[in-house]
């Protein structure tokens, strides 16, 4: 907390060189005792700031050291501030704003102008298209127990929506386009990763535990990627577009990329572990698939299995059609 407040102070200081203890006092919400404690803190830190006296006085920073942070390129200032409201949000970190806000008001005025005007230009969204709402109150839980090495009760609901309770050990979150995982260890299945969206409640117990020496969350989640990449190639895409109202039975189950949508429609491109697989699921979807876009032999796979299964269980159909030739996969047995 202190060293955020540092921080401020700073910041504050390298915008103005010059501010009273009292307007300091006020923009960081503390007494002004407080106030000269930080500068003693500073000055101890090897930061040329200094009281003077008199009407004019108050908390000063060195100019020179004014200049030095704020020596910035106009393509590193972009980067600090072209990003919208991060990830790190639904933990109930929304310290980022605040932080540019500040650094923003430190800048020298040719700067600060420049940056407003390529705020207006480019905007990253980390965010990917049609995120579910991440579960936020549960995602602060997870990283209270993940700070304090506490083990926790998870209510999770797999793909098929069987619930279960898993008793964890939570190691660390990560982000991957918005969307949150929990990297957490189970007694018996070793190192797992839960969607937290999926994840119904937590109960974060008072037991603590031994956080595995060797474990790395970066490289853990690294390594988890190049995986889950490597069978994705394996997949088979199939290019739908479906009623709005169907996206979330799709994405919740399965891999999607939006490629076109609009009020009514969108097209999504789905991997399917195989072509068997995307034959049944689209069939699942009835009245709210419009078009089947690509590709082509997944219709005719559809119509010869609609076909066989009329054929067996519909006696209105006709013995007529019983003479049709259907693919030898799509004869029932």
């Amino acid at each position: 907390m202190q060293s955020a407040r540092l921080l401020s102070c700073l910041l504050l200081l390298q915008g103005r060189r010059r501010m009273t203890a009292r307007e300091l006092a006020t923009a960081l919400e503390v007494s002004q005792r407080t106030v000269y404690r930080d500068v003693d803190a500073l000055c101890r830190a090897g930061v040329p700031v200094h009281m003077e006296r008199g009407p004019l006085g108050g908390v000063v920073l060195a100019d020179d050291y004014r200049r030095a942070l704020a020596s910035f390129s106009t393509d590193e200032l972009r980067s600090l501030f072209s990003a919208g409201p991060g990830p790190l949000a639904d933990l109930g970190i929304a310290a980022q704003p605040h932080a540019l806000q500040k650094l923003a008001g430190a800048l020298p005025a040719l700067q600060r102008h420049a940056l407003e005007t390529s705020r207006d230009r480019l905007l990253v969204d980390h965010n990917r298209w049609s995120r579910a709402r991440q579960p936020t109150d549960v995602l602060q839980r997870l990283r209270a127990a993940a700070d304090e090495n506490r083990r926790a009760t998870i209510r999770y609901r797999d793909r098929g929506g069987v619930q279960t309770e898993r008793d964890v050990e939570p190691l660390g979150l990560v982000a991957k386009a918005g969307v949150w995982y929990l990297i957490a260890r189970e007694a018996e299945k070793g190192y797992r990763t839960f969607r937290a969206e999926r994840i119904e409640g937590v109960a974060v117990r008072d037991e603590r535990f031994d956080r595995p020496a060797d474990f790395n969350l970066e490289d853990h989640w690294n390594a988890s990627v190049i995986s889950i990449e490597r069978r994705s190639q394996e997949t088979f895409d199939v290019v739908l577009r479906l009623d709005t109202s169907a996206l979330p039975k799709v994405t919740s189950f399965w891999d999607c990329t939006i490629v076109a949508e609009d009020d009514a429609e969108t097209t999504l491109r789905i991997a399917f572990p195989s072509h068997d697989v995307a034959i049944v699921q689209t069939l699942v979807l009835g009245a709210a698939l419009r078009e089947i876009v690509s590709p082509a032999d997944v219709t005719s796979s559809i119509v010869a299995c609609a076909r066989a299964a009329l054929v067996r269980y519909d006696s209105s159909y006709g013995a007529s059609a019983k003479s049709i030739v259907t693919p030898a996969s799509a004869k029932p047995k």
